[in-house]
């Protein structure tokens, strides 16, 4: 091969295509495009099967929440000559969580256990393409896409990955209980989610600091609006969160 032909080898095996299909379409063999790809230093990843690389091409309610969830919980990682690793790690009581993940992926990665001590587990894939794509559309820069903004499904996979539902009892002697929802994260963030508030009729919010990041969060009437806007009706949804929200719906409810 020329050495624009290896070039195009190392461009085509980092953005996702398969040894298998590389060999067929420069006409060599598969070990012959394993050794080109080793002695540049490339790491060979392990097979994905069935992995969309185009998954967070679009943007449909559920593409919009797994993009939202990612941006809160999972990581992006880049190495020199090593593809992409996308990962994300949730407790334990959490993992059919990852496996919802890992369906709308459509790959069969496992779901390792990190810590039995702490019951956590993590999930990864790599892809140069989804990598890219969540960086483009807002995960490390200062901007997030606009579509993404007005997005409830987006939001929702924000608070699932990064925030906090809660129904808490009060002090006596007061009888009624507490409704919060609070969301942390990076500023820009933050500032989209209360820019997507406002444009649903909840005002007042703002972002502030909290320790080395930022955090906007209410109670009450507020966050039972919230609660109802991003969860009423509505999946895919972390089932612990979207098991709270349905209460603080069904509480504002009672109230009206």
């Amino acid at each position: 091969m020329t050495d624009a032909q290896r070039n195009e080898v190392l461009h085509r095996f980092l953005g996702g295509a398969s040894l298998n299909q590389i060999a067929a379409e420069f006409g060599v063999t598969a070990p012959a495009v394993r050794g080109l790809l080793t002695r540049r230093g490339v790491e060979i990843r392990s097979v994905s099967h069935g992995l969309r690389h185009d998954a967070f091409g679009n943007f449909d309610p559920e593409t919009c929440y797994w993009i939202g969830f990612l941006f809160a919980d999972g990581c992006v990682s880049y190495r020199a000559r090593h593809i992409p690793q996308i990962s994300v790690g949730l407790a334990a009581r959490d993992r059919e969580h990852l496996v919802a993940l890992r369906s709308f992926l459509g790959c069969d990665n496992s779901i390792s256990a990190t810590s039995p001590t702490h019951g956590s587990c993590q999930f990864s894939v790599r892809s140069q393409r989804l990598a890219d794509r969540l960086i483009e559309l807002g995960r490390y820069q200062q901007v997030v896409d606009e579509r993404l903004v007005g997005s409830r499904d987006f939001w929702r996979g924000i608070v699932d990955g990064d925030g906090s539902l809660g129904i808490y009892q009060r002090p006596a002697p007061s009888t009624r209980s507490l409704t919060q929802l609070r969301v942390v994260g990076r500023w820009h963030v933050l500032e989209a989610f209360v820019a997507f508030l406002e444009r649903n009729g909840i005002l007042g919010l703002s972002v502030r600091p909290h320790r080395s990041i930022f955090t906007v969060g209410t109670t009450c009437g507020p966050a039972e609006r919230i609660a109802g806007l991003l969860y009423e009706d509505a999946v895919p949804a972390l089932a612990r969160k979207a098991e709270i929200a349905a209460r603080m719906i069904a509480r504002r409810r009672a109230a009206t």
